[in-house]
């Protein structure tokens, strides 16, 4: 069974059909980079597989579970599912350890004792452990978005989904976060990323996923897929993003 399967999907805003019959499936441990111009349902994609856009057609399973089922308890689900946006969405008036460790103390009820070693553990991941006593508003964007990553781990997640993280940042603070999604892949984690680093995408994922017009128009292992594009689109969206 896979990890992630969606399966026609359908979704539409009003009269604008946004997906078009999408199908994937995600396998334990793939790095999925999720690429295409900017309206082509990328972000959409995404946030169906957690069930935050609710979908019109199809079906979206996660673990062999209907996310689009209406029985289905999605703050449950979610617990499996970490999701990182490009705005870091941190507390300003928490420290880094309390960002961290909110989630795990309400929803999984981690002990007090406890929540101090997960956040170290987690900052440790990121690189960021001698911030765990700050504010959000002493750490820089690449660090605040890092927090944000380690929130999602403390969870635990099975599958990580991460949308345009470093779009927000400044050049100069892009390698940082992109180097801490390195890391968790060589840990293991099952990734789908939307992303523009195309470079990350070629050296990191296991496979590309080009978006065009509300479809998966092309897919296939990272690194040939972007070297020997098989369709125009992705060689003209290639072409654009890299010069």
């Amino acid at each position: 069974m896979s990890l992630v399967e969606l399966k026609d999907v359908v979704k539409s805003y009003g009269q604008n059909q946004v997906l078009k019959g999408v199908s994937l499936t995600v396998e334990k441990g793939e790095i999925i980079a999720i690429i295409g111009r900017s309206g082509s349902g990328k972000s959409t994609m995404l946030r169906c597989v957690n069930g935050l856009e609710p979908i019109q057609g199809g079906s979206v399973s996660f673990e062999g579970t209907k996310v689009n089922d209406p029985n289905t308890d999605l703050r449950k689900l979610r617990q499996h599912v970490g999701i990182v946006f490009q705005s870091f969405n941190l507390f300003p008036h928490l420290n880094v350890e309390k960002n961290i460790t909110l989630a795990p103390r309400v929803v999984k009820g981690v002990a007090p004792a406890q929540t101090r070693a997960l956040a170290e553990s987690v900052l440790r991941k990121v690189g960021l452990a001698d911030k765990i006593d700050a504010y959000p508003d002493q750490l820089s964007g690449g660090q605040q978005q890092r927090v944000a990553i380690a929130r999602s781990l403390a969870m635990q997640p099975t599958l990580m989904l991460f949308d345009e993280i470093t779009s927000a940042l400044d050049p100069e603070l892009v390698g940082e976060v992109l180097k801490t999604l390195e890391e968790m892949a060589r840990d293991g984690m099952t990734m789908m990323l939307v992303t523009h680093e195309i470079g990350f995408a070629r050296r990191v994922a296991n496979r590309v996923v080009f978006m065009h017009h509300g479809k998966i128009w092309e897919q296939g292992p990272a690194a040939d897929t972007l070297a020997k594009p098989a369709t125009p689109e992705l060689e003209t969206f290639l072409s654009a993003v890299l010069h």
